[in-house]
């Protein structure tokens, strides 16, 4: 099959040699750079932007658009969106200008890709809507040609971005009608048209049976059909995403070895097509297998160049460039209807008689307050989603802090493993617990509504109960107590308060219930009118309140003085059948 390819692209070359600079020679520039899907980028863009400057020249249409289509698939898969959009949506005009609805169909189903491809890991659910609308769009143009191989395309891709979306908790319906799509698509192919889409079908299927249905052996069974039929097609795109799947079945039928065999062959195959979409999948793949086979080294090296590469794909500033982009596109083409219904009714206008000369003066009028009411309306929706993406943007950037923060605890974590000296070990692990501390703030934080302020007692609930678990305690046997006046704080607040309540708690799990059959542990905040008291309380062996006064060089007991001193707080220590930490905090600082 790749010698046929070679020998055809000779071909090409050599009947290209012969021809003149005509539209003939542009369409033979664009099949020779479609020949090169899936296997040479650098030739797609240099042979297309050969084919567009040819076509310009000569002012053919249809070659621009095509070149610039094949131009924009490869930015696409590069992972440069908005050019992708920009170039796709310059093609599709031209192609609704010329009434090529084919052509026009697919170019909204690549359109559908890019909206995919950018909602990420993170299943940005507005985007996925908007690939659903651009598929459903080119199925309807491909049935009223009809063309039966669009329609198993578009449906292929509706299917796709279903299945995405039936990944979001609560919708897990939509693996069903992702199934019900695929099926749908494959009746299609039954007439013998669409053929070429059989292999990407049978992947898509297989997925549906890993998980949604969870029968992993149909899941092989229609991922080897995929293989088979994809290598013989040299259809290496769609081999990544078999080889992906594959690994993932693997992963779940508990095979790690053959699970990583299949993860490296998605890797290798990624690397091979320059595709960075295709790589993050390769690499959280990796991540999931090598985390299956306990090498969790490895794990968390591909974790990290998985997110990275997935964060430089799909950062907000960059998808609200893309949000613009085509809002402009769309504007733009309803100027241009506006300006054809002008020319059109500016022809009629010299025949009418003066009572028709009022009644257009009346409406324009009319067309002035739509277009004012219009305008306002707009300003409105601007300013909505300019809110929205406010606050998308602040929760990303939560959600962010949160993953760094976990990264940096793995890493704290991993270290304790080569540490021999049980006083290292213990610092490591008394800083993992702070990194811990810090991460449960963002971690709310990007999960609520509210983006600035932090519920304390559900913040209380959770650092304590991580404690107790970090430190052996058994919750069931443990009399853990929180009671909270203010439930709701400030994140600069929440933070410094949270950092100084885990080293209390720490001191007094580290200390405090040796020979104590009954251990229990009160954390209280309450509010007067000048002061907010937080009061940490257990019912240990007690600590020495000279000693606890001395001079020390505890990380610990300094860390607590640094925040406090910042707070303009003041501590308090009481031994009376257990100890008793209190902080009080001015109104006005807290």
């Amino acid at each position: 099959m790749a010698q046929d390819r070679a020998i055809r692209q000779d071909s090409l070359r050599k009947k290209l040699s012969t021809l003149p600079n005509d539209t003939a020679k542009v369409n033979l520039l664009n099949k020779l750079a479609a020949s090169y899907l899936q296997i040479n980028q650098d030739s797609i863009t240099s042979i297309a932007q050969r084919a567009k400057a040819l076509a310009e020249q000569i002012k053919y249409e249809k070659g621009i658009a095509d070149a610039t289509l094949y131009i924009a698939i490869v930015k696409r898969q590069r992972g440069n969106y908005i050019a992708a959009l920009d170039e796709f949506l310059s093609s599709i005009k031209i192609y609704e200008q010329l009434k090529a609805t084919s052509s026009q169909a697919g170019g909204y189903l690549h359109i559908a890709q890019v909206y995919k491809d950018m909602s990420g890991s993170n299943l940005t659910l507005k985007y996925l809507e908007k690939g659903i609308d651009y598929s459903q769009l080119a199925y309807q143009l491909y049935h009223s040609k009809p063309d039966t191989a669009g329609m198993v395309d578009a449906l292929s891709s509706q299917g796709i971005i279903y299945r995405d979306m039936g990944k979001m908790p609560g919708r897990e319906h939509y693996y069903d009608t992702a199934y019900r799509v695929y099926t749908q698509a494959l009746q299609l192919i039954r007439s013998g048209k669409g053929t070429q889409h059989t292999g990407k079908l049978y992947n898509n299927i297989s997925q549906v049976y890993l998980e949604h249905k969870k029968d992993y052996t149909k899941a092989l069974d229609y991922l080897f059909q995929a293989v088979a039929f994809n290598k013989s097609h040299h259809n290496f795109s769609s081999l990544s995403f078999n080889y992906g799947n594959i690994s993932n079945v693997y992963v779940k039928l508990n095979n790690p070895t053959q699970a990583l065999l299949y993860a490296r062959k998605m890797e290798e195959t990624a690397l091979q097509l320059h595709w960075p979409e295709r790589l993050v999948n390769a690499y959280r793949q990796l991540h999931t297998s090598f985390q299956a086979s306990r090498q969790y080294d490895s794990a968390l090296h591909y974790y990290v160049l998985a997110d990275k590469l997935d964060d430089s794909l799909n950062n907000v500033a960059k998808t609200n460039e893309v949000v613009d982009l085509q809002t402009k596109y769309e504007t733009a083409k309803k100027e241009s209807q506006i300006q054809t219904l002008r020319i059109e009714s500016s022809d009629k206008n010299k025949r009418i008689t003066v009572l028709v000369i009022g009644v257009i003066v009346f409406a324009a009028l009319a067309v002035c307050m739509i277009w004012l009411y219009r305008r306002v309306k707009k300003q409105r929706q601007q300013i909505a989603l300019q809110s929205k993406n406010l606050e998308t943007m602040m929760k990303e950037l939560h959600h962010r802090v949160k993953n760094n923060l976990q990264i940096v605890s793995s890493l704290l974590s991993l270290q304790t493993y080569k540490v021999q000296d049980a006083g290292a070990v213990s610092v490591l692990r008394e800083s993992q617990q702070r990194v811990q501390a810090m991460s449960f703030i963002h971690q709310r934080l990007y999960k609520k509504d509210e983006l600035t302020s932090v519920n304390m007692k559900e913040y209380f609930t959770d650092l304590a109960e991580s404690l107790l678990a970090s430190y052996g305690f058994d919750r069931d046997h443990f009399d853990l107590q929180i009671r909270i006046d203010r439930e709701m704080m400030d994140i600069d607040k929440a933070l410094p308060i949270g950092l100084i309540i885990n080293e209390m708690i720490t001191n007094s799990l580290k200390y405090a219930y040796r020979d104590i059959q009954h251990p229990s542990l009160l954390i209280s905040l309450t509010e007067d009118t000048s002061n907010m008291v937080f009061l940490i309380r257990d019912n240990g062996i007690g600590i020495n309140e000279e000693t606890w006064k001395q001079k020390s060089n505890s990380f610990g007991k300094q860390l607590i003085g640094a925040l406090c001193k910042q707070m303009r707080a003041k501590q308090t220590l009481v031994i009376d059948g257990g100890t008793a930490f209190t902080i009080t905090i001015p109104r006005e600082v807290a």
